[in-house]
């Protein structure tokens, strides 16, 4: 067994059930029945090889195999943690969402991290304000103010992240979403008793990417990154971006079940590399957004269970249904125990 002009030690031979393994020197020996037989030679980090033998009688036959390295995967290096290792030599069990499946969320949801943190079993997006469309994230049914959320290894979201701050990150600037499930209270503090989901954003690399997105309920987004390296040491990346969604009333109840947004961000950042490992980078961001949502324009609130049989009653009787025109109601509200009544009652001037 040969790698290149080196003996290749330790790698296994058989043939049916005999087996043995090459020596330092990288020979093996197999005593094999007359006739045609199999041969498989296989070793850690190389490609397995299968032969064919044709064994004579009284007669040694010598084979020579050299052994091709087999293409090796990038390892994982996560840093949920707060040191960068190998994913197989993290203390704690830690998931990562990378390669394609960032890109595939990506092209799909270019607005937000919704649909990328739903493909991660155990990680629930759960709606906060349906109105608005805030959502924050429950690891193993904890609430969502129990999960930290980190940027490269630091709170950059803050508090904002039980609010409106998962819908404004774009996932263009990614590179791998990691989650640890369970208490990490000993990195993060009482924030992370539930478990935390670090974002990686990406490193500096020359090139540059640009996404333009359409949907079929009225949503546009638009969306560069850039990146380069300037030298060994020094690189930066941008990521900008505008996205607009209507306000849409998918089942025509007057309440949008889409809520409409305007948004523009723009974060640049400077990466440094030094040496034994050492780096750092400086990250500025800037974001403007404008969202509304709620009774769609010139409607009114969805009728309660409940108020439909009242409503039903009333307009048995003549004009009474004047009394539900958007025009012939004024609204009358009185504090009782510290909770503000509304009454809704018909205008007799217009009605």
């Amino acid at each position: 067994m040969r790698q290149g002009d080196r003996p290749l030690t330790e790698a296994a031979v058989r043939s049916g059930r005999l087996r043995t393994r090459t020596d330092a020197g990288g020979n093996a020996t197999l005593r094999l029945p007359v006739g045609l037989q199999r041969l498989i030679v296989a070793s850690i980090g190389f490609r397995p090889e299968t032969l064919q033998v044709a064994v004579r009688p009284q007669v040694d036959t010598t084979i020579t195999v050299q052994q091709l390295e087999q293409a090796a995967l990038t390892p994982v290096v996560v840093t949920a943690t707060r040191i960068p290792r190998r994913l197989e030599d993290e203390p704690v069990r830690v998931e990562v969402l990378a390669g394609e499946d960032i890109a595939e969320k990506t092209e799909m949801r270019p607005a937000d991290l919704t649909v990328l943190l739903r493909e991660i079993s155990g990680v629930r997006v759960q709606p906060t304000s349906p109105a608005l469309g805030a959502a924050n994230i429950r690891i193993q049914g904890l609430p969502g103010r129990y999960t930290q959320l980190l940027s490269d290894g630091l709170p950059l979201y803050g508090g904002q992240v039980g609010g409106l701050g998962l819908l404004q990150i774009p996932p263009l600037d990614l590179r791998q979403a990691e989650v640890i499930k369970g208490a990490a209270t000993a990195l993060y503090g009482p924030a992370a008793l539930g478990g935390v989901v670090n974002l990686v954003s990406r490193s500096p690399s020359d090139r540059q990417e640009i996404l333009l997105n359409q949907t079929s309920r009225s949503g546009t987004d638009a969306v560069v990154w850039l990146g380069k390296r300037l030298n060994d040491r020094w690189g930066y990346t941008v990521v900008g971006g505008v996205h607009h969604q209507d306000k849409v009333d998918v089942d025509g109840d007057g309440w949008a079940d889409l809520p409409g947004f305007e948004r523009a961000e723009f974060r640049p950042r400077i990466y440094w590399n030094g040496e034994h490992g050492r780096s750092l980078f400086a990250t500025v961001g800037a974001m403007a957004e404008n969202r509304a949502g709620g009774t769609m324009v010139g409607a009114v609130a969805p009728v309660r269970m409940g108020e439909s049989s009242m409503r039903d009653d009333l307009c048995s009787k003549p004009d009474a249904c004047a009394c539900y025109r958007p025009e012939c109601r004024r609204r009358s509200s009185h504090r009782h125990h510290g909770v503000v009544w509304n009454r809704v009652r018909p205008d007799n001037h217009q009605c």
